[in-house]
């Protein structure tokens, strides 16, 4: 039974079903699964970085039978939706892959932690080069892009809907729950949606169409209560299958390690409360910066595929004393103990993993949680915790620089029952402590993935549309057929802008 923990107003807080494999913050052998509950979707939790992905993600997509998703083709949209700031005067930036004026804002944390900077000298010295990652190269380190507006969260609610609340023609209903799409069995078109609200059940009608945007695991959740899904599956839970689709058949994720800490010498920034919280109230500091994400860069390991398409991620995260979650996790840490007030650590992210996981339903009751079974770092051949690997022995070359040097920067010796037997910083004790700390980092796609053909898998054609139904569309991150190198809200909004555009060509043209 998959449950959910520690639910808010914002999150659903699912749970994976018991898995074979360690994760972190595993309990009773569930992973956790957060997804955002409310108008902006996952945004109104996520980490805010503002992220593309790389022009070899969209060319293979387009590649892959799916016409008009090609980097060049999509490129129009990011710009148009983007409201770019360069708040931070010393970044690099490629201002002709930058938009103005669009609803979803972009700009750098201010001002740019020291430590950052360091970062930053650090990769020089290792020879890569300092980029814009949403520019012409996205190899090598830089600062990170977030979607804030003068340090304030700009979740999709805020870019997309605030504006246009009150708007004749827009009805926003919450406290709802979408438990079916309702489609003709013989016509095979959808008509509406059924939905719960105040303990009754009501209808909506659809004059022209159905979108789906309920997310990688919503979406597929609702298509199968619905009756597109695998006819195995649907059968099994007393479901009328309307049509046999590979609905929640690969969900796929980015695999994180981040518990990769590292004290120093750093003279401490930490400061009193009330200038953190004036700094806020003019949207600069720490506390206008999301989980204190501050630096990442962009890296290929001997696994990857292509040239200048990278296969791993680095974020850089520094504490100055007043982050919630990076205090919790330094206080966490067991062995040698980090001083949260001069440490630092670092996310490793496998962004091209072979692990694939499933997403099926308890029952045909709508209120259940979905079963979400990630299998993650499952893949037999241990490709995958190669990887993040490789990403620990990148990190660690960086801190063996002069910039890290200076600041007498040490690595965290974690204890561990399963690892203590292991010899510190060998192989094996990395590949344990990787294997008791990786993550799902909360960016799940492929659960509807486009293609042009069902019997390869593909839930969606290259109009968003589900085939096999009339008049029924899902958009969202569920459709890409692959995970990015990058994260996942900023092709979210690009493809919603994209197919916008198709469904105004066909009813309007």
């Amino acid at each position: 039974m998959v449950e959910s923990t520690r639910s808010s107003d914002y999150n659903w807080a699912y749970k994976t079903v018991p898995q074979e494999k360690s994760c972190l913050e595993m309990v009773n052998q569930q992973c956790p699964c957060p997804r955002g509950k409310g108008v902006g979707g996952t945004t109104l939790i996520n980490g805010l970085m503002f992220v593309r992905g790389n022009r070899i993600d969209f060319d293979n997509w387009a590649r892959e039978g799916n016409p008009g998703w090609s980097y060049e083709e999509v490129l129009p949209y990011f710009l148009n939706m983007e409201n770019f700031n360069k708040t931070d005067p010393g970044a690099v930036v490629d201002e002709e892959y930058h938009g103005h004026g669009g609803n979803l804002n972009v700009e750098y944390p201010v001002p740019r932690h020291p430590l950052v900077s360091l970062w930053l000298d650090a990769n020089e010295e290792k020879g890569y080069k300092v980029v814009d990652y949403n520019g012409r190269q996205q190899m090598g380190a830089a600062v990170g892009q977030m979607n804030t507006n003068h340090g304030r969260r700009e979740d999709g609610g805020n870019a997309y809907i605030k504006s246009i609340r009150n708007r004749r023609n827009l009805k926003i209903l919450t406290n709802s729950l979408v438990t079916k799409v309702a489609i003709g069995r013989r016509s095979k078109t959808a008509y509406g949606v059924q939905f719960a609200h105040n303990g009754s059940f009501y209808l909506a009608k659809a004059k022209k169409e159905v979108i789906l945007s309920a997310g990688a695991i919503g979406s597929a959740q609702i298509l199968m209560l619905s009756g597109v899904g695998p006819s195995k599956h649907l059968q099994e839970v007393g479901i009328e299958v309307v049509e046999d689709l590979e609905v929640g058949s690969k969900l796929q994720d980015h695999a994180t390690f981040p518990k990769l800490y590292f004290n120093s010498d750093f003279p401490k920034t930490h400061k009193r409360l009330n200038r953190y919280i004036e700094e806020y109230l003019n949207g600069t500091g720490a506390l206008a910066v999301p989980n204190h994400y501050a630096g990442l860069g962009f890296y290929q390991t001997k696994f990857a595929t292509e040239p200048d398409y990278p296969d791993l991620e680095i974020m850089m995260i520094p504490s100055d004393g007043f982050s919630e979650i990076v205090e919790k996790q330094l206080a966490d840490a067991k062995g040698d103990t980090p001083d949260p007030k001069k440490s630092f650590y670092m996310f490793i992210a496998g962004l091209h993993l072979r692990s694939s996981g499933t997403v099926r339903l308890k029952s045909n009751n709508p209120f259940d949680y979905p079963l979400i079974d990630a299998r993650f770092l499952s893949d037999p051949d241990n490709v995958d915790v190669d990887t993040l690997y490789e990403g620990v022995q990148l990190a660690l070359s960086l801190v063996d620089t002069k910039p890290f040097k200076e600041i007498n920067t040490t690595v965290v010796r974690h204890d561990l029952p399963a690892c203590n037997s292991k010899i510190f910083l060998s192989e094996s004790y990395w590949h344990c402590v990787i294997r008791q700390f990786t993550g799902i980092v909360g960016h799940p796609v492929g659960t509807c993935r486009m293609g042009p053909e069902e019997k390869s898998g593909a839930v969606v054609n290259a109009k968003a549309e589900v085939h096999g139904i009339k008049k029924l569309r899902v958009v969202d991150a569920s459709i890409f057929p692959f995970t990015f190198s990058g994260h996942p809200n900023a092709p979210c909004v690009m493809a919603g802008e994209k197919v916008s555009d198709l469904i105004k060509q066909y009813y309007l043209s």
